[in-house]
């Protein structure tokens, strides 16, 4: 709503030693907009940071660290892990605790980052490679996501956005990978119940004033499928509802998943850190068998394809889009 813009004012009791009277010293509360900007400050350095280091011979995890460091070190939370997602993994692989995925010669590298203030979150992501083969498969899914940002407008609908992505990406000879989709964000939720798809002929949904959009578009040399591999399993989220728990291990994941992370998308590495490998292993495994936990499967386009992704953050006004990120 148009009003969450409005900055409000909080009255805050004040005692000098010339006065023993109270005053009233008025504070800016920081809008919706000031959070999701600072949110998206901290992304871009994030990216551009990762941008710098992400070569062949680096591990992975070094990149994921570095991530988490300059997350904790600007004071903010991580909305989801960074994933370094590689050929055609598409999305949902972040590095495990002594991982040893080395980025390699002619890899085909997405890295996706989410940051939130105060629950407000900056979504973005972009994809390297380190040759001129994939040129134009990272250009496609760039151009989509630009395209987007430029056109999405309140009163529109998403549909139009997918057919404008799909028509995009299809432009430079390769598909969209269908199932996946941009989405609004919500405080400390990072898939709202609005998405833009990537592919045309679907209505989509109502953009409306004041809400905020991850645009996200990828794209693939293979089927634009993202079928799970339940092999890998490196995030979880806290799912919705009560379960009974019997060890004091996993109502300690629990915990910290609640109360630490809001209930939103952690690595498994960082409930290692927290509570010990062997804990955590026992506390993880406990919340699964309950259904206590979401997991986030690594998604993956058909084997030998290559995928690209590229994600901005907007936020909606009657004048246009905000980009955050």
């Amino acid at each position: 709503m148009a009003s969450e813009e409005k900055k409000t004012k909080t009255a805050v009791k004040k005692e000098t030693p010339e006065k023993a009277e109270e005053e009233v010293e008025e504070v800016e509360e920081e809008t919706p907009l000031e959070k999701y900007k600072k949110a998206g400050d901290v992304a871009k350095s994030i990216l551009h940071k990762l941008n710098e280091m992400v070569k062949p011979g680096i591990k992975a995890l070094d990149l994921c660290e570095t991530a988490d460091k300059m997350i904790a070190d600007a004071s903010m939370k991580p909305a989801f892990p960074l994933n370094v997602a590689i050929n055609n993994h598409a999305a949902h692989y972040t590095c495990t605790w002594e991982d040893e995925l080395i980025i390699k010669e002619g890899d085909v590298v997405k890295l996706d980052v989410g940051v939130h203030h105060d629950g407000f979150i900056a979504d973005t992501a972009f994809t390297v490679a380190f040759d001129d083969v994939h040129k134009d498969l990272i250009k496609a899914s760039k151009e989509a996501t630009e395209t987007a940002v430029k056109v999405i407008r309140v009163g529109g609908y998403t549909g139009k956005l997918g057919d404008l992505i799909a028509n995009i990406i299809e432009g430079y000879g390769f598909t969209t990978v269908k199932d996946l989709s941009g989405h609004l964000l919500m405080p400390y939720r990072v898939h709202g119940p609005k998405t833009i798809p990537n592919v045309s002929g679907r209505k989509g949904n109502l953009v409306l004033q004041d809400e905020a959009f991850a645009i996200e578009t990828f794209a693939t040399t293979g089927a634009g499928e993202s079928g799970q591999d339940r092999t890998k399993l490196n995030i979880v989220r806290l799912a919705e509802g009560r379960f009974p728990l019997r060890t004091d291990a996993a109502k300690q994941v629990r915990r910290l998943l609640d109360k630490e992370y809001f209930r939103m998308p952690v690595a498994t590495r960082w409930i290692y850190k927290e509570i010990g490998t062997a804990r955590a292993k026992m506390g993880i495994r406990e919340l699964i068998q309950a259904g206590a936990l979401y997991q986030y499967h690594v998604l993956a386009d058909t084997a030998g394809s290559f995928v690209s992704q590229h994600e901005h953050t907007v936020y909606m006004t009657p004048e246009g889009p905000i980009q955050t990120t």
